[in-house]
C-alpha cells in the first residue's frame, strides 16, 4: 500500500461570521458540491504541495522570518466573485480589496519560497476566500449580491496541512505572529501591570 504525502499550505485565516452569512445567503442560487465550513476559510498565499521534514522545515524558518518583518493589516472584503464559466462557476469566492500591504507580504513571501524551493507551485497570486467549488448540476439563478463590508485585521499567517478525509479538512500546523507594533507591545504591557 503507498503511503500519502502530506499537502500544506501557507494561508491568512479569516475569522468574521460574516462570511458564513454571506456565503448561507447567495449559496441557493447556486450548486456546488462542496462548500466550505466556516473554519476552514482562509486566504491562500502559497499552496506547497507535498513536502519532505528538510523543506518542511525550511518552509518554517522562512515564514517566520518574514511574517516577523510584516506589520499587521486589514482586509476589506465587499465582493462575490467565481473561478471559471459565469452560468456555472468553478470556485464561489469572496474577494479583498487591492491591499498594498497583502501584495507586498504574499511577494516576499513567495519569493523567498521559491528561491528556497523551486518546484512550488508559481500560479499567481489572486487573494480570494473560496466559499465553495466543485459545481453540481443545472445553471446559477441570478439574484441580487447582497453588500456588506467585512473588516479582518491581518496578524498572523499559518502553516496548514491538508486532511482530505476529515473535517475540517484543514490543520493549523504552526502559526507565525506578524511583528507587533510599539503601541500594541505598550498595550499588553499595561495590561499586564494593571
Amino acid at each position: 500500500m503507498m503511503e500519502m504525502t502530506s499537502h500544506y499550505f501557507i494561508a491568512i485565516p479569516v475569522e468574521s461570521a460574516q462570511f458564513e452569512t454571506v456565503q448561507q445567503s447567495i449559496l441557493p442560487y447556486y450548486s456546488y458540491r462542496r462548500v466550505y465550513r466556516r473554519d476552514e476559510f482562509h486566504v491562500t498565499i502559497q499552496f506547497l504541495g507535498g513536502l519532505d521534514q528538510d523543506s518542511l522545515e525550511a518552509v518554517k524558518e522562512i515564514t517566520r522570518r518574514v511574517a516577523n518583518e510584516t506589520k499587521s493589516f486589514l482586509l476589506h472584503f465587499q465582493t462575490i466573485d467565481h473561478f471559471g464559466r459565469p452560468d456555472q462557476p468553478r470556485v464561489l469566492t469572496i474577494t479583498p480589496d487591492p491591499s498594498e500591504p497583502l501584495r507586498q507580504f504574499a511577494e516576499n513571501l513567495r519569493r523567498e519560497l521559491h528561491a528556497e524551493i523551486p518546484q512550488l507551485d508559481r500560479k499567481a497570486f489572486v487573494p480570494h476566500v473560496t466559499l465553495a467549488k466543485k459545481w453540481g448540476k443545472g445553471e446559477r439563478t441570478l439574484y441580487v449580491a447582497p453588500t456588506f463590508d467585512i473588516v479582518e485585521t491581518v496578524n498572523e499567517v499559518i502553516l496548514y496541512e491538508v486532511h482530505p478525509n476529515r473535517t475540517p479538512s484543514y490543520e493549523a500546523i504552526e502559526v507565525f505572529p506578524f511583528k507587533r507594533s510599539e503601541e500594541d507591545l505598550w498595550q499588553s504591557r499595561l495590561k499586564f501591570l494593571t
